[in-house]
């Protein structure tokens, strides 16, 4: 018997194995098994439409920019801790179509549109293959909630068949797929920074105890060092998360029991957690008005500035401010960022106090627009006529100035405000940017950027530049808080080191696309339509990529949706963003569609990598 191992590209002899030819797709590896004795053959990963139309295809997860087409005739295995997200697609879309408002689960959304007929659900243990070839079933969850392996001897090598459990010499294809509660912590999904790189060591550490010769991911080279990439990764991992804890806003929030329970399940029983000590933290000044997330700037002649309006028992405290005559009127309202806790009620309050709305230009549209976007914490209440600010606009209100700032920090679509009043110290709202333990980054779909002048590090910078003994204020803090220069220092060299380790933990050029889910993106993300009817979306690049780069965009439509543009490309220089037009066309059927597009660049290749849902009315 000659065991055969086929992947479609140019083919390359692995560990003197001569029967195990390998081949690299550029949108990931298709292996085909193909058994000469009895004639039959089995892929894994996805469908090789070069082989044979029989056989057993083995899946290790659900995600759709890893899995092709796969013919009924084939007898498809499939993890069966991921059922629903193989076989309820259409459930699934339809749910995420609303419930992507007020989203707090946070979970990757690149899950297959199209359901795949499985013959085979796998648990641990199981075994799965032909006559010739048996394969263990080992659940090995991390990027996925419920992945697998598929561990066999062939040809005398140990092979492992591990998905997108690792990548290379010890890195990792993404980090934000790994967003997850950790439930012994108490800490739902939007806080689990990494919530699944504990399970990502545990599988790691069971393929490794296996003893593999060889490891065949599903993207990326072949593994000929198992021991050496996967010791590798789980350290760069558990750098990844001791420096995280060390500047973590959550210390403040959850306190250091539950922040140690999230470090020992990724850094060990007993390991050493490091977390910054609070910093500074006072009264909040009687000018200002506190309660829950937002806070009213009093002005001398009794006129009131609100900053952020999330809830109705917000939106009901200012009303009765109002009518018990504490506050004589809302002049005007600030929303530094566009999660439903600070934007949910402003739209309710605008209307209610005839007032204007402020918020700078970089996430304007998303409080005009939600549904265009898909991000944490989304409100359906759209706000009218927002005055955009330009970054380092000046205004003068009643005594005060207002400056009104860019700062993406807790999440790209971030603002800040820093409000002067004669004889007393100058407070400046961050929204949910810092809080007296650190640094509030612990949602990863949140987009919180690592570029020198963008995310975190801008800003420190903002933070450096404001006028001295400015006090910060956190809307869920009770306090006025500041940093020493000392404190400053240790908080930009830890994010620093972060993007080091974060660097070397992505095979991309840029760590940003690796932390960055919206790098690429539909806009509208969410559209109401009429059946047949035709309109036009977006897709919006950013090159992260310290050089130039074309973008080769290629759009599907599924389940009678039709495309009317053909493939097109853009070229970015570094760093710059843009944007191609396609022309889509609807089912005639009402219902739920989702369109979706490749992506790819030199080196770069995204099969269906984002999607845009379309609510056929």
């Amino acid at each position: 018997m000659r065991i055969l191992v086929l992947w479609l590209t140019v083919v390359q002899l692995i560990n003197g194995a001569e029967s195990i030819k390998v081949e690299h797709l550029a949108t990931g590896n298709s292996i085909s098994i193909q058994n000469f004795e009895d004639s039959s053959s089995m892929q894994i990963y996805r469908f090789d439409k070069s082989s044979q139309k029989r056989g057993q295809v083995l899946l290790t997860h659900h995600r759709r920019d890893v899995i092709t087409e796969i013919p009924k005739s084939i007898e498809v295995v499939a993890p069966k801790k991921e059922e629903n997200l193989f076989s309820n697609t259409k459930d699934y879309w339809k749910t995420m179509s609303s419930k992507r408002f007020h989203y707090y689960e946070q979970q990757s959304t690149k899950v297959l549109v199209e359901p795949i007929k499985v013959d085979k659900w796998v648990n641990e243990g199981d075994i799965v293959g032909s006559s010739s070839i048996k394969f263990k079933v080992m659940e090995t969850p991390g990027f996925t909630r419920g992945a697998v392996s598929y561990l066999a001897v062939i040809d005398g090598k140990r092979c492992a068949f591990t998905g997108d459990l690792i990548y290379g010499d010890g890195k990792i294809f993404d980090l934000y797929s790994f967003q997850d509660a950790i439930p012994e912590a108490k800490v739902g999904g939007y806080h689990g920074y990494g919530g699944r790189l504990a399970n990502l060591i545990n599988s790691l550490e069971k393929i490794k105890a296996w003893k593999p010769d060889i490891i065949y991911p599903a993207r990326g080279p072949v593994i000929d060092n198992p021991k050496k990439a996967i010791n590798q990764l789980v350290s760069r991992v558990q750098a990844l998360y001791q420096n995280y804890l060390s500047t973590n806003a959550l210390h403040w929030y959850f306190k250091e029991e539950r922040m140690r329970i999230c470090g020992e399940r990724v850094l060990g029983k007993g390991s050493k957690i490091n977390l910054m000590p609070y910093c500074l933290h006072l009264d909040t000044p009687d000018w200002i008005i506190q309660y829950s997330t937002s806070r009213i700037i009093v002005a001398d002649d009794g006129h009131g500035f609100l900053i952020d309006c999330g809830g109705k028992n917000q939106l009901e405290y200012v009303k009765d401010l109002v009518a018990k005559g504490v506050i004589k009127q809302i002049d005007g309202i600030f929303v530094t960022h566009t999660h439903d806790d600070h934007s949910h009620m402003v739209k309710a309050a605008a209307e209610y106090f005839n007032c204007p709305v402020f918020a700078t230009n970089e996430y304007k549209d998303v409080l005009e627009n939600p549904g265009r976007y898909l991000m944490p914490g989304l409100t359906k209440n759209a706000i009218k006529n927002i005055k955009g600010m330009k970054d380092g606009d000046v205004m003068k209100w009643q005594e005060y100035q207002f400056t009104f700032r860019f700062f993406p920090g807790q999440m790209y679509y971030h603002g800040a405000l820093l409000v002067e009043r004669p004889k007393t110290n100058p407070v400046f709202f961050i929204g949910d940017s810092f809080a007296p333990s650190g640094i509030d980054d612990y949602c990863l779909l949140n987009r919180n950027l690592v570029h020198a002048d963008s995310g975190y590090p801008q800003c420190f910078k903002i933070v450096r530049e404001l006028p001295r003994n400015t006090w910060l204020i956190n809307q869920h803090v009770p306090h006025v808080f500041r940093f020493s220069e000392k404190e400053l220092t240790y908080l930009e060299t830890q994010y620093t080191k972060r993007t080091k380790i974060l660097r070397d933990l992505f095979p991309w050029d840029d760590p940003n696309y690796g932390i960055d889910e919206r790098w690429a993106t539909f806009y509208p993300y969410g559209n109401k339509m009429k059946p047949n009817e035709t309109s036009e979306v977006e897709i919006r690049i950013i090159n992260h990529s310290p050089k130039q780069r074309t973008f080769k965009i290629t759009p599907h439509g599924h389940q009678g949706t039709k495309i009317l543009s053909k493939p097109s490309s853009i070229f970015l220089k570094s760093r710059a963003e843009g944007a191609v037009k396609i022309k889509i066309q609807t089912p005639k059927v009402p219902g739920i569609y989702i369109i979706t597009a490749d992506i790819d660049s030199q080196g770069m290749h995204f099969q269906r990598w984002i999607e845009t849902i379309i609510e056929v009315e």
